[in-house]
């Protein structure tokens, strides 16, 4: 695993968990929106100092008792090699295991899934199937291939995942259409709206639209009462 950072305690990053949360380093996408640069751009994750993977499953297990969760995010954490390992040992820990994911390796979630290593999965919708090129910044080629396995991990997740959740993050150019059609298109599974926010100290992958073309609070609580599904602002 190769992990950048490590936060032995979070009360945001598992739905109704006490957790600790792991960023491991590289991604096959590149949102124009994403905030963590240094985790997905390899000219950037070469200066990490990388953390010893045993040594955070030590600090895990330090909290054991009062850490109830474990959260695997990035960066894309499906693209370690020995994230199966990983997730093992945090079971054994008596850990619950959440792990975030674009849902572009889904014999990876099928896997994870059938050895019972997760216990919630949240998955990310980058745009309607039809701007995923643009939003998830790849060639446009490789836009169909790359529908077609989140599709898939879609169905993977809603038929082996113990819980569950899909969401979007509300980057410009994204509309309210967008976010229609996205809704129409993953049908009733558990939705969220996540509005785009650069954290301070923060830069992104990409150029972006100005932010104050993101979605605003108002127009995010209307557009969650309208299509059923919660929010996060």
């Amino acid at each position: 695993m190769r992990i950048a950072h490590f936060l032995g305690l979070s009360l945001i990053d598992y739905p109704g968990k006490v957790a600790a949360v792991v960023w491991t380093v590289g991604c096959n996408l590149r949102c124009p929106f994403c905030y963590n640069p240094e985790l997905v751009l390899p000219e950037r994750a070469g200066s990490l100092e990388l953390l010893d993977p045993w040594e955070v499953l030590a600090a895990l297990a330090e909290r054991a008792g009062f850490v109830q969760g474990l959260a695997i995010t990035g960066g894309e954490p499906t693209l370690q090699g020995d994230l199966v390992d990983f997730a093992t040992e945090a079971k054994k820990l008596r850990l619950q295991v959440k792990l975030d994911t674009n849902g572009t390796n889904p014999e990876v979630l099928e896997e994870l899934l059938g050895k019972a290593l997760l216990d919630y999965i949240a998955l990310d919708i980058k745009a309607p199937f039809g701007r995923y090129a643009e939003l998830a910044g790849i060639p446009r080629e490789r836009a169909a291939d790359v529908v077609a396995r989140v599709k898939r991990s879609l169905e993977i997740v809603r038929e082996l995942a113990p819980a569950y959740e899909l969401r979007t993050t509300l980057a410009p150019p994204l509309t309210a259409e967008d976010v229609r059609e996205i809704r129409r298109e993953i049908g009733d599974a558990p939705y969220f709206l996540q509005r785009f926010i650069v954290p301070e100290g923060k830069g992104l992958v990409g150029l972006l639209p100005p932010a104050a073309g993101a979605l605003g609070p108002e127009e995010i609580r209307r557009l969650a009462a309208e299509l059923s599904c919660g929010y996060r602002l």
